[in-house]
């Protein structure tokens, strides 16, 4: 897989579960979570190549997603994941969410991307 089939997954990924991920985004990080999803999504839209940015907005979905930092007060994402409750049904949506987002980061991850990953933090951090 090269870089614009990688950028063409995440979009398939991002618009196939579209209401679902804002819904989810919008429950366990509120507006804030919601309006950097929407920015990631615009992003990956109008992108040519995939990018380390696009990465680590994937990297952020997935640590909302599975739930990376609620157990810290400091966090707004603490308080959001204690209004939910377990019998909400949207539990289940999420957790149906982090399976695809971890599987497609898993397929980006596969040993024949490891060099693709590596030359985007390259291209970053150069042009730091």
């Amino acid at each position: 897989m090269n870089n614009n089939q990688i950028l063409t997954q995440v979009g398939m990924f991002l618009e196939s579960a579209d209401l679902d991920l804002q819904h989810a985004v919008l429950l366990l990080g509120g507006s804030a979570a919601l309006m950097r999803l929407q920015r990631l999504r615009a992003s990956v839209a109008t992108a040519n190549a995939y990018t380390v940015q696009h990465r680590r907005g994937l990297e952020w979905l997935r640590d909302l997603l599975t739930l990376e930092h609620v157990g810290d007060p400091d966090r707004i994402e603490s308080g959001f994941f204690a209004e939910i409750s377990p019998e909400d049904p949207a539990v289940l949506v999420i957790c149906g969410l982090t399976d695809q987002l971890e599987a497609l980061i898993a397929r980006i991850d596969e040993p024949t991307h490891t060099s693709l990953v590596a030359d985007l933090v390259a291209e970053s951090e150069a042009a730091a």
